[in-house]
């Protein structure tokens, strides 16, 4: 049996599926392929000394995607995401009759646009979305400017997916492995997926509770959860730095925690009293952030959580479940200050149920092949 794993860096495909990968090669009836376009060193570290192939993606054409795909031949081709490159790929495994699936590997925001000036800065990426647009107009057989425009309508322009690219029966995988309940009925709201397809495999981050909670509790410091929304394009740079300026002088003599993003700009957390880390969230008593799959860890950790609502980035039902949010920063200093818990009590396993277990997965995707 061989699955092919594919994210757009290297490091995601530890990040968020390492457990996976790891016990799936420990079975010698599977071979496991690893495909990247960007090349992470810690996560090529991670793999080198491990039984899998790595192999860095260079197809931006159908012809050579459909080769690539071919000379593997793999039984069961995985994406993290439902981005034009995971969607290029799909497309063409399934016109090859090889089985196609996606974990969930974070938190989908539908209404949230790229800036455009993101797109011309970024023009080199721009163009390799087109070319990947162009892979799926051919395997599905339809006009390519036809295609491209569609998916520009909903990662730009913000239009609902399944509205906007009337064509995912060809495009979607054959199943989606989801953190909670909510998210199978997500998954076919935005995305069209049936009920039926989708499976249910937990929060994993969960599992990391208790080594967090082992750290010494820092009642008064902040730990400020970092999105990669300006190296995303999904909001100016100036916004950004005023907000960081705004929470720096907030906090004063409290220590800001600044759990970085693998791909964070840390020019932008510049002020003397934040502290940066790519490591694993500490045991503080005040979690701040907008929503992201961190900000869900923080909801279930002994300190409370606030969130703060940038322009245009509301949050999400499922994170005021458990938040106290401010949308100003003359609110933001009061609920810093305010010391008392004054989040919800409400459950939202709903959202992020408990219980993911890595040999289950593993089962799972197995059964998905035979």
């Amino acid at each position: 049996m061989t699955i092919v794993f594919y994210d757009i860096n290297l490091l995601n495909l530890k990040k968020y599926i390492g457990d996976i990968v790891c016990g799936l090669i420990e079975d010698e009836n599977v071979s496991v392929i690893l495909l990247y376009d960007e090349f992470s060193q810690e996560g090529y570290d991670f793999y080198k000394e491990k039984n899998c192939k790595i192999i860095k993606n260079s197809a931006v054409a159908y012809s050579s995607v459909r080769k690539f795909l071919e000379s593997i031949n793999p039984d069961l081709f995985m994406v993290n995401a439902q981005r034009l490159s995971d969607t290029a790929f799909v497309a063409v495994a399934k016109t090859l009759g090889i089985k196609t699936g996606m974990i969930q590997h974070g938190m989908y925001i539908p209404f949230l646009k790229r800036e455009r000036f993101f797109l011309i800065k970024k023009i080199f990426k721009t163009i390799k979305y087109f070319l990947y647009s162009q892979v799926i107009a051919t395997a599905i057989h339809k006009n390519g400017f036809d295609v491209f425009s569609k998916f520009f309508a909903t990662f730009v322009k913000g239009k609902i997916y399944k509205s906007a690219v009337d064509f995912t029966e060809q495009t979607n995988t054959d199943f989606v492995l989801v953190y909670g309940e909510y998210w199978k009925q997500y998954h076919h709201d935005i995305f069209g997926y049936s009920l039926e397809s989708q499976h249910i495999i937990g929060y994993h981050e969960l599992n990391r509770i208790p080594v967090i909670l082992s750290q010494p509790f820092e009642d008064d410091a902040i730990c400020y959860i970092a999105q990669t929304l300006v190296e995303d394009g999904r909001i100016d740079k100036k916004v950004m730095e005023d907000f960081l300026k705004h929470l720096s002088a907030i906090a004063g003599e409290r220590t800001v925690y600044v759990k970085l993003h693998p791909r964070s700009d840390t020019s932008l957390y510049k002020y003397p009293n934040f502290i940066l880390s790519k490591q694993d969230i500490p045991n503080v008593g005040t979690y701040l952030g907008h929503y992201s799959s961190m900000v869900a860890l923080a909801g279930h950790l002994k300190g409370r959580l606030i969130l703060y609502e940038l322009p245009g980035h509301e949050i999400p039902e499922y994170f005021q479940q458990t938040a106290s949010v401010a949308d100003n920063y003359n609110d933001l200093e009061t609920v810093l200050k305010n010391t008392e818990d004054n989040s919800s009590d409400k459950d939202i396993s709903y959202y992020f149920s408990d219980g993911y277990d890595t040999e289950k997965v593993i089962k799972l995707l197995k059964k998905q092949v035979v």
